[in-house]
């Protein structure tokens, strides 16, 4: 059961008390829905948990991963308050937020969660949005459109800290709607590659078009890997960055997506 609203903000403010139904589902797609129809957006979606319940069956989860499919291009941030360990499946649902912002706030934080997606000073530019996962030591990044200069200058300045206190690190970078990239832009990326080479693991590039498998394939000086994957092997992208061995995630999936109820095989 989930308690769903939406704020004169246009925020979708979501609170599951138990296990997920298609009925929950179905009442966030009519409100969402109908909030876009009216030619309004959403500002961003804030989920408040004490815990993760779960779905009440697999028509629910299906249900589920299909709003968020056909919708993730209209969500731009979402909010987590919780102190439950349901931050631990962060990374898996930001696979399916594949164009969102994500971050987590305790609970008992719910204004600073709202200030957060409000705050148009912090939103960065439209072009790059950007996650850190601490857990996986993985940063994301989605490219949409034409990426300017001082957009990607304002990215690097956000990763150079994350890269200093936390190196090695991983990145996935979701480049299947990038439509290129200013001079200036592709100047500051090949500085800041060599400058914090060292500080890099792996790289995992998305996309279907030809250039990126190029992108990827071609030889760099540092011991950096570089992989590319298309848009069907997105899931095995963000696994192969942050180093999780087939069979650690075949458990990982079990336990994230066993139906209350149902026990595991």
């Amino acid at each position: 059961m989930v308690d769903v609203a939406i704020l004169p903000t246009n925020v979708l403010v979501l609170r599951p008390s138990g296990p997920i139904e298609s009925a929950d589902i179905a009442e966030v797609r009519e409100k969402v829905d109908g909030l876009l129809a009216g030619g309004d957006r959403l500002t961003g979606v804030l989920i408040e948990a004490t815990a993760f319940p779960g779905w009440k069956d697999f028509a629910a989860m299906t249900s589920h991963f299909r709003f968020v499919r056909d919708h993730q291009k209209d969500i731009p941030r979402v909010a987590i308050v919780t102190d439950n360990h349901f931050l631990h499946a962060l990374p898996k649902l930001a696979r399916h937020f594949v164009r969102a912002e994500f971050r987590h706030f305790a609970a008992g934080r719910r204004d600073e969660a709202l200030e957060w997606i409000h705050d148009e000073d912090l939103k960065p530019p439209a072009a790059i949005r950007r996650g850190w996962f601490p857990d996986r030591k993985l940063i994301w990044l989605y490219v949409h459109g034409r990426v300017e200069t001082e957009a990607y200058r304002e990215v690097v300045r956000w990763m150079e800290p994350i890269l200093r206190d936390h190196a090695p690190v991983s990145f996935v970078i979701d480049l299947q709607d990038m439509e290129g990239a200013d001079p200036g832009a592709v100047i500051a990326d090949m500085k800041f590659g060599f400058t914090h080479a060292k500080q890099i693991e792996r790289v995992a590039l998305i996309g279907s078009e030809k250039w990126v498998r190029r992108l990827a394939e071609i030889p760099n000086p540092f011991s950096v890997e570089i992989r590319a994957f298309d848009e069907a092997g997105e899931y095995g992208a963000w696994d192969w960055a942050a180093g999780r061995s087939a069979e650690s995630e075949m458990q990982e999936n079990r336990e994230f997506h066993r139906v209350p109820g149902r026990s595991s095989a």
